[in-house]
């Protein structure tokens, strides 16, 4: 089904160089998402689809690109991101499209071998086929894939303990065997 017939989706807003202030509303931008800790702020009064609130499904489509479930405060989505309203929460789960949306992202990512900006445009983002099984086959995928990426997490953290302690029992056996041999 294309995603079109699932959420709405709404464009953020583009802001000149004299709306972007130091104190306001912050004002989320693709960089944000990824990599930079620098925000700026706005202080104008726009449209209620204008703000992202903790809890939206939001999808970044230029450069940098995929979707979120925003865990911030409320803020003034910039329009290289696209806020993703569902339709109805009774059809589709929100957890289980951003697991799918994650999923077709790495695919596009890989498919775009060489290109140095990935971008999409709102059309293809519209007719994007979502395979959408029923709710109860959709809440259980979520918390399996959410259950696997916990143990991910777990792994990791005990990848790079392991690598600290290799680290430290390197460095004090090179300390031993320096001094060894003074």
């Amino acid at each position: 089904m294309p995603l079109a017939e699932l959420v709405t989706v709404l464009n953020g807003r583009a802001y000149s160089k004299d709306e972007l202030l130091t104190a306001g509303t912050p004002v989320l931008r693709v960089g944000n998402l990824f990599t930079s800790k620098h925000w700026y702020y706005s202080d104008l009064e726009l449209e209620s689809d204008k703000y992202c609130e903790t809890g939206d499904l939001i999808f970044a489509w230029s450069a940098s690109f995929g979707p979120f479930i925003w865990r911030g405060p409320k803020v003034i989505y910039h329009y290289h991101i696209w806020k993703l309203e569902l339709h109805s929460d009774a059809d589709l789960d929100k957890g289980y499209l951003y697991w799918f949306l994650q999923n077709r992202t790495q695919e596009i990512k890989r498919a775009g071998h060489g290109v140095s900006m990935l971008h999409m445009t709102k059309e293809k983002m519209e007719k994007l086929e979502v395979m959408v099984p029923p709710l109860a086959e959709q809440k259980r995928i979520v918390a399996k894939v959410e259950q696997l990426m916990a143990l991910v997490d777990a792994l990791e953290a005990q990848l790079a303990a392991s690598r600290v302690a290799a680290a430290n029992l390197l460095s004090a056996l090179v300390v031993e065997l320096t001094t060894c041999s003074l």
